[in-house]
């Protein structure tokens, strides 16, 4: 039977649903379904069928399991109270940074209620000035609550994303608001891969120029905390952001070039001792650079593949791609809501169905520029299944991709290579020197080229805000592509579907091009925007000009213009736009006049308030009749 040759091709997909499905539904009613379901088949098509194996019934059991493990896992989801109260926690993850408050994981073991303690397990995203360490048992006393989104424009969807590593309280912690009760020592294993992972993180800061070093910790280490805001910002403008997360990119080229090293030495290295060598040192690989999502799909598959081609039993790529994602499904169902693990597979998925059709578009005899032209195939295609997912998270889409791919791809080679070769050699006098020396004029011949991507007129398109339904839509229209229908019609009226999916997505984007209004940003500082004319004017209060960009870059994202920042001070501000308008400021106060009609932000209690005005109040101030408190959200107001 065909399900035979590539079982995982239906298989992963039923699990994926069963875990969709349990997340959105109550999973009692999602396994009663199943039940009754897999009845049905058994008792009437079940009975009138000779097989002895039965494809539906295997899904629907699959589907099940799917809908279990996400039950499983989400237990002991949202069981803590809000409030301040004395609880007990373990430190399972740090982030190493240079910001005053740094990103903490914890997880809840006890939580006083009354006079008792209660049993828990859950885990809690705390902010703390203090560098706890992994593997602190602490007693802390701080308010935790629940995460929620401001309901700014544009603002990434905290709650949700969160939600997806089983996380849905926040909190603050204070030096004086814990006690170090014990230090639980890591497994060896994960104590081992970090100090390796540290002590070739001091090398490059050593031998390395800082910025440079911070690239190169990103690349070959997976270590993007000491990345600085201009350098994540011009490799996202420029379409590169994929080289900084350790993927499938780079466990490829480290494949390519560990074979082009053992194959010289063919004579002594047998081929499996190759395969071996080259399997060892990809999994060290995935556990120095702390073992994400996508480059666990990526030694995976490759593993498969290589242990394949070993053993005489080439699968298919797909079957290879779609039994890794079942393998980690299964491990940890929640890595179906990470936005690295769906780009790392969509940008596969995309290879594997799409590379061979565009790169047989045009036929090249030249070596070199079949090489480039390959390479961007490979680019194109990867964004064939990425585009709707950076569309809907991210808002905005590189127009130079296929440019940025062809020079990353050759550059990143050479980096590893020479990442690799300095590792190895890092004692070695002199030669570690000349290493760190080509290694340094490659991550800035890198750094110069991304940059003048970023710089190249409409480099980046902004202003796609896609709902869901459409971007499904779009999925199952390049999926159909590839079936072989007898009739081109089909092949044609998808062909217009797909179009008239991308015009929709341009003609809102267009839409919110010519939006003309004023935004109050639920912001704990004054932060307002005017937009009309293709210009925004953001206005913040004196020290707040970095923070207010936090809500204006979001907003410029989804709504394109030309950001241009004013700090707001007492008294009368004019803005010379199609709309007459006047911003007074005063210590208690912001009025916003629109021709002739007022709002009075209110920026404390003390406030004046003048009827006939429609009242804004700050987020910290209690909720009053009548007004509207930003807490709720941004609040706007259309000019036309």
């Amino acid at each position: 039977m065909k399900f035979f040759r590539n079982p995982f091709l239906l298989l992963s997909p039923a699990l994926i649903l069963g875990v969709l499905f349990a997340d959105m539904i109550a999973l009692k009613d999602v396994l009663f379904a199943a039940l009754i379901c897999l009845v049905g088949y058994v008792l009437y098509w079940g009975r009138k069928s000779k097989m002895s194996f039965h494809l539906p019934g295997i899904l629907i059991l699959i589907f099940s399991l799917g809908a279990l493990l996400m039950g499983q896992t989400r237990n002991d989801f949202n069981t803590l109270n809000s409030g301040d109260l004395p609880r007990i926690a373990l430190v399972e993850e740090t982030e190493i940074t240079n910001d005053d408050w740094k990103k903490v994981l914890i997880t809840i073991q006890r939580e006083k209620s009354g006079d008792n303690w209660q049993e828990r397990e859950e885990k809690v995203l705390l902010y703390t000035r203090d560098q706890l360490r992994e593997g602190d048992l602490i007693l802390f006393h701080s308010s935790i609550e629940q995460i929620e989104n401001s309901g700014n424009p544009g603002e990434f969807d905290a709650k949700q994303y969160w939600k997806g590593k089983n996380i849905s309280m926040i909190g603050f912690l204070g030096e004086n608001q814990y006690v170090l009760l014990d230090y639980q020592t890591p497994n060896w294993l994960t104590t081992f891969f970090k100090d390796i992972r540290g002590h070739l993180s001091n090398a490059l800061a050593q031998f390395l120029p800082e910025q440079e070093a911070s690239v190169a910790k990103a690349l070959l280490l997976g270590d993007k905390s000491t990345l600085s805001t201009e350098t994540r910002q011009s490799f996202s403008s420029a379409g590169a952001m994929h080289v900084l997360a350790i993927s499938g990119l780079h466990v490829g080229i480290i494949m390519y070039l560990l074979f082009f090293v053992l194959k010289r030495f063919s004579r002594v290295i047998s081929r499996r001792a190759a395969v071996i060598i080259s399997l060892v040192f990809i999994w060290i690989f995935v556990g120095v650079t702390g073992a994400s999502p996508s480059v666990v799909r990526a030694a995976l598959m490759f593993s498969v593949l290589l242990i394949g081609q070993q053993s005489g039993r080439m699968g298919s790529n797909l079957n290879t791609l779609f039994f890794s994602a079942f393998v980690l499904l299964l491990i940890d169902p929640l890595l179906i809501f990470d936005i690295g693990f769906q780009l790392s597979y969509c940008a596969m998925l995309g290879i594997f169905l799409y590379f061979d059709r565009i790169s047989s578009l045009l036929k090249i005899r030249s070596k070199f520029f079949k090489v480039a032209w390959d390479g961007t195939a490979l680019g194109i295609a990867a964004q064939v299944f990425t585009i709707p997912l950076m569309l809907y998270y991210f808002h905005q889409f590189p127009n130079y991709f296929w440019l940025t791919n062809l020079g990353v791809m050759l550059v990143a080679g050479l980096i590893l290579g020479l990442g690799m070769l300095f590792f190895a050699f890092k004692f070695v006098p002199f030669v570690n020197t000349f290493l760190a020396s080509c290694l340094t004029w490659a991550l800035f011949f890198l750094l110069q080229f991304v940059a003048w991507i970023e710089v190249l007129p409409a480099s980046v398109a902004k202003g796609f805000v896609p709902a869901f339904p459409e971007m499904i839509l779009f999925y199952l229209c390049v999926l159909l592509l590839v079936w072989n229908f007898r009739k081109k019609i089909f092949k044609i009226a998808i062909c217009g579907l797909l179009v008239l999916i991308i015009v929709s997505w341009q003609w809102d984007r267009g839409t919110r091009k010519l939006t003309e209004e004023i935004v109050v940003f639920n912001a704990n500082k004054p932060v307002l925007c005017i937009k009309q004319g293709g210009t925004i004017y953001g206005f913040f209060t004196e020290g707040n000009k970095e923070k207010s960009l936090r809500y204006l870059d979001p907003y410029e994202t989804v709504t394109p213009g030309k950001l241009n920042l004013i700090e707001l001070k007492n008294g009368i501000t004019k803005i010379d736009t199609n709309s007459e308008i006047v911003i007074e400021k005063s210590n208690k106060s912001i009025k916003i006049r629109v021709e002739d009609k007022t709002w009075l932000l209110r920026l404390g209690y003390s406030s004046e308030e003048i009827h006939g005005m429609e009242v804004i109040d700050m987020p910290y101030l209690e909720q009053i009749k009548g007004h509207y408190n930003l807490k709720d959200g941004a609040y706007s107001i259309a000019l036309r």
